[in-house]
């Protein structure tokens, strides 16, 4: 999934680009189509492009925590 507003936003103070980011007021698309919807027909938003969807490919440049890392 990318986000397509970092071309169009040039302007955006860094907190105003955090706080669309966080409202989720930004167009997305999926890395596989290059369009709003993936191979599924279904939206490319965080929300939905998640693991368990049949199209979900985790990002190779997210650190994946560890077992047992992060629990409280």
């Amino acid at each position: 999934m990318r986000w397509k507003g970092w071309y169009a936003q040039a302007t955006w103070s860094p907190a105003e680009l955090l706080e669309a980011v966080r409202a989720n007021e930004v167009p997305w698309s999926c890395v596989q189509t290059g369009e709003a919807w993936g191979p599924d027909d279904d939206l490319a938003c965080p929300e939905d492009c998640q693991p368990g969807r049949r199209c979900f490919e985790p990002s190779a440049r997210l650190v994946q925590p560890r077992p047992g890392e992060g629990d409280a």
